[in-house]
């Protein structure tokens, strides 16, 4: 870091400071540590220090985190003037800019965002944004404490100003908790699901454990019976003193929630000003503060519902808390699932039941449309074998038009194999700030999976490709996948791109190599699993990814889009395929630069 410190004087004898601080989260986080002492020296109140150096560690971190990756090398600038009157602090960025809103006001707490702008209003007089294609600067400015005899601020605006901070930082903190419980938890569980029998047993440490993550007073869990007309209790927790309750019909005319839940597919809520009804059973073993039902689903049919209680009327559950319930039901749900599977009476109907659990996971992991990445287009598809493993796709808009592209496959296949790409799926989903940065991805995601996947002898292979627009540039890295292939105008076949490194789960400390291509106009990339330069044809024998990068380079070249390219691979593919039976999942994302 650099600093350069000069004084003017002005009317109000006013002092300055500036600092150029590197485009890194610890190195902002010392430049601003850097003006509270500056600050200091100039006499302001501890109070004082403390808020601007909240207000400028927000405004700062919000610099590097949304900075795109080619102008990362660019410094963070902190300006900071300070008189006898005011204080003013200039913070210039080199993001993409935004919008600033017309209203800040305290958001909600199921909103996930704003709460940075909030605190940054709460804690100054006057924000001023202005943005420029080349930087943008954030000007701050407060009024200085008045000296004894001066004029007394207005104690109950500041007091109101401090209350909305605390709470703004109170959820944020909560929210950061329990996320971190909730992924803790998960692969513990995940784990478990491989060995664990005892359905009633699992349901109750499961269900204790959501109840002091999310801060319930109670819980009930209800699941469907086996002839699929009512719903019947497992577990009322607290279990002392509670009463028992009775199944209740599905079909039906109820005052239920839950049978309201199960019915509309949709949480329900009550509390003092809609509370339960009065011949509800839920009644019976419920806390009658506020409270949530959810009713719970695998592969579209209803496997039951779950319900948590608080006794303060006045403490809703969080957006955050709400999250927790879905996450740890849903997994809950495939170990219920799974038990009643292993006792039906035949192999075949226990394969074929797993199966469509698995395909059921494996189908809500893929994104619902394609993002938007003009010049670049997108165009993806996932084909399942007879057996269904741990093929799986994402694409995630990462921001400015960019989009994080992640093909992964998860050894095994079943259950087991969906819900580790389940897992795998959202862990890369949690880190954001990577996604610029696919080796590092990587080797975040590989660190944070690698337990839980040694433990039962497990791996996966993953391609992520950070696709820039703004360049057409494509910024990707392997753990041990199949290569990135590349095709241009011009040239007769396609080839392979980039280097590989460990699958995920094989080695804790693995390190990853990206490698940076530009897609010129009328190139194609094409990211796929070993289904398809593995498929054999009738006669066994293998397609091979010489032919595959073959079949890329005529699907460029005689082709004018994404979508053709794909349907022309694929047809090629079933040609080559012919009555054979798939004997791995086919999947693939197609890249065109189509300016």
């Amino acid at each position: 870091m650099t600093s350069n410190a000069t004084s003017a004087v002005r009317r109000d004898f006013r002092s300055s400071l500036r600092l150029e601080a590197p485009c890194e989260f610890s190195a902002v986080r010392s430049a601003t540590l850097q003006v509270r002492e500056w600050l200091a020296e100039k006499g302001l109140s501890e109070a004082e220090l403390g808020g601007w150096e909240l207000a400028l560690v927000e405004a700062a971190n919000n610099a590097v985190k949304y900075v795109p990756a080619d102008k990362r090398q660019l410094p963070v600038i902190i300006e900071i003037s300070a008189g006898e009157r005011d204080v003013e602090a200039r913070i210039t960025d080199h993001t993409a800019g935004f919008e600033w809103p017309d209203e800040i006001a305290l958001p909600d707490v199921e909103s996930e965002n704003g709460r940075g702008l909030f605190l940054i209003k709460s804690l100054t007089d006057r924000v001023a944004y202005l943005r420029n294609p080349q930087q943008n600067m954030m000007i701050l400015q407060r009024a200085r404490t008045p000296a004894a005899g001066g004029p007394v601020p207005d104690a109950g605006r500041l007091q109101a100003q401090l209350a909305e901070a605390e709470a703004a930082l109170n959820d944020m903190t909560a929210e950061l908790s329990s996320s971190y419980e909730s992924l803790v938890a998960m692969f513990r569980y995940s784990a478990e699901l491989v060995a664990q029998t005892d359905v009633k047993d699992f349901s109750q440490r499961l269900l204790r454990d959501l109840m002091q993550i999310a801060e319930a007073d109670g819980a009930v869990l209800r699941l469907l019976s086996a002839d699929g007309k009512k719903l019947e209790t497992l577990l009322v927790l607290p279990e002392h003193g509670r009463a028992v309750l009775p199944p209740v019909a599905l079909a039906e005319a109820s005052p239920s929630v839950e049978i309201g839940a199960a019915r509309n597919r949709q949480d329900i809520w009550f509390d003092a000003e809609e509370p339960l009804e009065k011949d509800d059973p839920l009644l019976a073993a419920m806390p009658m503060g506020n409270g949530i039902c959810h009713a719970f689903f695998v592969a579209n049919q209803l496997v039951g519902t779950a319900t948590l209680g608080r006794l303060a009327a006045d403490k809703p559950f969080t957006a955050a808390q709400v999250n927790l319930l879905h996450t740890f039901i849903d997994f809950l749900a495939i170990q219920i699932v799974n038990a009643r599977l292993l006792d039906e009476r035949t192999a075949t109907r226990v394969t074929r039941r797993e199966l469509e659990i698995a395909a059921g996971i494996q189908r809500s992991l893929l994104p619902e449309k394609v993002p938007v990445c003009l010049p670049l287009e997108l165009s993806a598809s996932c084909r399942s074998a007879l057996q269904v493993g741990g093929d799986f796709y994402d694409l995630i808009p990462a921001g400015d038009g960019a989009v994080l592209l992640v093909i992964a496959d998860v050894m095994g296949k079943g259950v087991p194999a969906a819900l580790f790409a389940a897992v795998l799926r959202s862990t890369l989903r949690s880190m954001p700030q990577l996604f610029t940065r696919p080796a590092e991805l990587l080797e975040a995601a590989n660190r944070t999976l690698y337990a839980d996947l040694s433990r039962v002898d497990m791996f996966a292979t993953a391609q992520v490709v950070y696709l820039d627009p703004r360049g057409a540039k494509m910024i990707s890295a392997s753990a041990g996948h199949c290569p990135l292939l590349f095709w241009q105008p011009g040239q007769a076949a396609a080839s392979a791109i980039g280097q590989s490194g460990f699958p995920l789960g094989i080695e804790s400390a693995a390190k990853y190599s990206q490698t940076t291509t530009v897609l010129p106009p009328g190139a194609a990339a094409l990211l796929y699993t070993d289904g398809l330069s593995e498929m054999r044809n009738a006669a066994g024998e293998m397609l091979g990814e010489e032919r595959l990068l073959e079949l890329l380079a005529r699907a460029g070249a005689q082709t004018a889009d994404t979508h053709a390219a794909r349907h022309f691979l694929l047809g090629r593919l079933a040609d080559y395929c012919g009555n054979a039976p798939l004997t791995d999942d086919q999947t693939l994302i197609l890249i065109r630069n189509t300016a």
